[in-house]
């Protein structure tokens, strides 16, 4: 099997994951700005889950509020830099690959509302816990950032394994 065929077979499944994470996240957004906005919200698991609609400019818990170019930029350096990485590294674990996907389907969900409506649509809320409203893409990101850092502990406990093995 050729080289590219084998590097595109590793990457098949992120593509599909990234398209799945990208579905849910729109369709969640554009439910959310159809049925909660502009103030509206609803209880789905009592006293754990709510729907709350919200427009965030910023990032996490609204940090860099009104900053919109700024963020815009930021993020597509990051969603090119994970992509050029997965990109020249299709045999990279597991971890890293499902982490950099994440990331990149999470990012391009935010950097499109901000592109289109100059706010990010938010619209999952905790409600057993005082925290930010959030969405489908702010999960792919957090997620794919613990992967990145579990795939990132695995290796280097791999490498210092093999230290080990030359003493």
């Amino acid at each position: 099997m050729s080289k590219k065929r084998e590097q595109g077979k590793k990457l098949l499944p992120a593509g599909l994951i990234a398209l799945a994470v990208l579905a849910a996240d729109r369709l969640g957004k554009r439910w959310a700005a159809a049925a909660l906005a502009p103030d509206g919200s609803a209880e789905a698991i009592r006293g754990i889950l709510g729907w709350r609609y919200a427009e965030n400019t910023g990032v996490a818990f609204s940090f860099l509020a009104g900053s919109g170019p700024a963020v815009c930029v930021l993020t597509a350096l990051i969603i090119a830099a994970a992509l050029l990485w997965l990109l020249r590294h299709p045999r990279c674990g597991a971890w890293m690959r499902v982490g950099l996907t994440l990331l990149i389907a999470g990012g391009l969900g935010n950097l499109y509302d901000r592109v289109m409506y100059g706010f990010v649509i938010d619209f999952i809320e905790a409600l057993f816990v005082r925290f930010a409203v959030f969405n489908v893409a702010d999960v792919a990101v957090v997620s794919g950032v613990i992967c990145l850092m579990i795939g990132v502990l695995k290796s280097e406990g791999k490498a210092r394994g093999s230290l080990s093995d030359r003493r």
